[in-house]
């Protein structure tokens, strides 16, 4: 099933600048009501990376603890 096709507007461009790195093209695309591939076009003219930033090193997730449990590191 093909999306109908709309030019897009300066809003459709400022959320693709918003969200592109942050979450897959499939759900931007979804969201923008466009095709993935005219996505990726609009992003390329744009200059603009749809690949996923990997989180920092340093970054942990919510609530998650990356060390050993069980162990006071300090004593």
């Amino acid at each position: 099933m093909t999306a109908s096709i709309r030019r897009w507007s300066g809003g459709d461009i400022l959320k693709l600048e918003m969200l592109a790195q942050k979450y897959p093209t499939a759900t931007i695309a979804q969201q923008l009501g466009k095709e993935s591939r005219s996505l990726a076009v609009k992003a390329y003219e744009l200059k603009l990376s749809l690949k996923l930033k990997r989180p920092t090193s340093g970054h942990r997730p919510p609530g998650g603890d990356l060390g050993p449990a069980g162990f006071d590191l300090k004593e």
